[in-house]
């Protein structure tokens, strides 16, 4: 199995090591929690929201 592993990685090397993926990874789900949280603080702001809407949650 080793075997394969260094086979395949001589044909098709990693751009960045394994740890900078996981880095970049991490930082677009931190972007996208962001995102997602700001999003969530508008859609209480909403005039149009009805107040028996907002019982619900």
């Amino acid at each position: 199995m080793n075997t394969v592993i260094r086979a395949t990685e001589e044909l098709a090397p990693l751009i960045f090591p394994a740890i900078v993926w996981a880095g970049f990874f991490a930082l677009g789900f931190i972007a996208l929690a962001v995102v997602v949280l700001a999003n969530r603080d508008v859609a209480h702001r909403n005039p149009r929201r009805g107040s028996s809407e907002s019982a619900h949650h």
